[in-house]
């Protein structure tokens, strides 16, 4: 998920808070201390609550399928070697899947499955990583609404309104996250 990090004339310099709403990662910004949902963009609390930041489509794709579809990119590289991540241990278990576990989980899905996330409105749709093959298309009614669903080359998942032809944000999400803050959301798989 990628937010403008601006409102009006304030620009917004975001770290991680420490703090989780919903299992999810909550931000805060240096400027005025407010806490915001990385999954929404909504201000929880603070000087900010209830603005909401604009969410700007962006797709989540390996460094081989950036660097050929952009050769011409310039990486900035740290000075030490990065030897591992602190998170491994975590992305590894499949039982570290939040911290609230939740009953939907069950027997849905496993809790670490990615689901690329859609929303319009109060409506929901999760569509699984196994769901989509890279140039088909999927067609599905959300809340009344006929969306197209695709995979790029990228490995990117897009969803565009079949009746204006605009692009509504695809958010990547594992499964427990994504279903904490919506529980009743429909799933293609």
């Amino acid at each position: 998920m990628v937010h403008v990090r601006k409102i009006e004339d304030q620009t917004f310099t975001f770290i991680v808070s420490g703090k989780l709403w919903r299992n999810s990662l909550v931000m805060q910004d240096k400027e005025t201390g407010s806490l915001w949902s990385h999954i929404t963009g909504i201000c929880l609390e603070g000087e900010h609550k209830g603005d909401e930041l604009k969410q700007i489509p962006s797709v989540q794709t390996s460094w081989a399928q950036w660097h050929a579809d952009h050769p011409k990119t310039r990486v900035l590289k740290k000075s030490e070697e990065i030897k591992s991540s602190q998170y491994q241990g975590y992305f590894d278990d499949p039982d570290k899947a939040g911290l609230f576990r939740t009953f939907w989980l069950e027997d849905r899905m496993p809790g670490k499955a990615i689901v690329h996330g859609i929303t319009l409105g109060p409506h929901a749709l999760a569509v699984t990583d196994d769901a989509l093959n890279t140039g088909e298309k999927l067609r599905h009614d959300l809340g009344g609404v006929e969306l197209i669903i695709t995979r790029g080359a990228d490995g990117g998942v897009r969803a565009v309104r079949v009746d204006n032809d605009q692009e509504i944000q695809v958010l990547d999400a594992f499964w427990f996250a994504w279903s904490a803050f919506y529980p009743n959301t429909a799933v293609l798989e």
